[in-house]
């Protein structure tokens, strides 16, 4: 995972290959994956696996009385090309499209409850049903991976023979109430960008030992240091001129 490093031992260094390869036929062999981790950096891997292979990917995080459930943007081998007025599956985000950051060590010098560890007694099977009920409305859509997102408006183009297909379902337990956002994919994303996606391909486990053990590497291939860096600049400037 990134922020984890692995070093220079061989041995560790082969083990974290074979659970890679291991990880990766897995995903093959499957039509659609869940990720249900705990930390942010574990769902790096399998969200490039799911984009790279054309799979199917569903997400689900918690927080103590919140929770997202989202689907990761569909891209079919080769593309092709829909009607949508809306965003089509092929051009929503996926969990990592939001941040500027790529993911780190998320576990150190965090206490239980930081760790998304602390919830409500019933928050994680609320969303692991929302989970299970947005992969079956997908597949019930003509489309299927590539149903455009709803937002919940009525009228929608987006309906599968089940209702409507969202992109995102954010809930808040303390108000019980869900809302329906929808995103599009980020070109400098650190896991379904087009240059993480290619260096994958090309590099394979090299490209994964490198976005492992060097902290910035993802977020220097896809320009987001570049990015954080203009940024800066940009602020400066502006404090200069409001000096003068």
């Amino acid at each position: 995972m990134p922020g984890h490093t692995i070093g220079n031992n061989a041995d560790a260094i082969e083990a974290v290959k074979k659970d890679c390869a291991t990880l990766e036929e897995l995903v093959k062999l499957h039509d659609a994956v869940f990720l249900l981790m705990d930390t942010r950096e574990s769902r790096w891997l399998p969200t490039l696996m799911c984009t790279t292979m054309s799979k199917l990917c569903i997400n689900a995080a918690l927080g103590f009385d919140t929770y997202m459930v989202m689907r990761h943007g569909f891209r079919p081998d080769p593309p092709t090309t829909t009607q949508a007025a809306s965003m089509s599956g092929d051009q929503l985000g996926c969990y990592y499209c939001n941040d500027v950051v790529a993911p780190t060590d998320s576990t150190r010098d965090r206490t239980l409850d930081q760790q998304c560890t602390v919830s409500r007694p019933g928050l994680s099977m609320i969303a692991g049903a929302l989970a299970v009920e947005l992969m079956v409305s997908i597949l019930q859509h003509p489309l299927k991976g590539l149903a455009p997102a709803d937002v919940g408006e009525e009228d929608s183009e987006g309906d599968s023979n089940l209702g409507i297909v969202p992109h995102q379902i954010r809930g808040f337990l303390s108000r019980f109430h869900n809302v329906l956002p929808a995103s599009k994919s980020f070109d400098q994303c650190t896991a379904c960008s087009e240059k993480v996606i290619s260096s994958y391909k090309k590099e394979g486990f090299e490209f994964l030992l490198k976005a492992f053990d060097t902290p910035n590497y993802l977020e220097d291939l896809t320009g987001l240091s570049q990015l954080f860096s203009e940024t800066i600049d940009d602020q400066v400037w502006e404090l200069s001129d409001d000096e003068n």
